[in-house]
Order: C-alpha cells, then sequence, then structure tokens
C-alpha cells in the first residue's frame, strides 16, 4: 500500500495515510473528503566517507 501526504481543504490539517484504489481517504480530524495531495519530500540519511556524522539530504 502506498503511503500519500494531504492537507484537508476544511480544516487545514495535514496527515498521512496507506491508501489503496478501493479505499479514498478522510480526515481524521473532521472526517472530510475534501483532500489535497502533497508532494513528499523523501530524506536519506547516510554517513559522509571519513566521518561519523550522519548527512540528512532532502528530496527537493
Amino acid at each position: 500500500m502506498p503511503l500519500f501526504e494531504y492537507a484537508c481543504t476544511d480544516c487545514g490539517r495535514r496527515f498521512e495515510a496507506f491508501v489503496t484504489a478501493s479505499r479514498k481517504p478522510s480526515c481524521p480530524s473532521c472526517q472530510s473528503e475534501r483532500l489535497e495531495k502533497l508532494v513528499s519530500r523523501l530524506g536519506r540519511i547516510g554517513t559522509e566517507s571519513g566521518g561519523g556524522v550522519p548527512t540528512v539530504t532532502g528530496g527537493g
């Protein structure tokens, strides 16, 4: 199941939901189905060579 990020157009809450083709998500705060699908920014966590400090990079 893919994970999508949404914003409710009625109350403004942002949330993530696992969505299947047969299930339409609703807002967990107000139960509205008027949602805007957001573009998620994926991140990657790694380490720099020679150092022990993790590097976090964004996808955008």
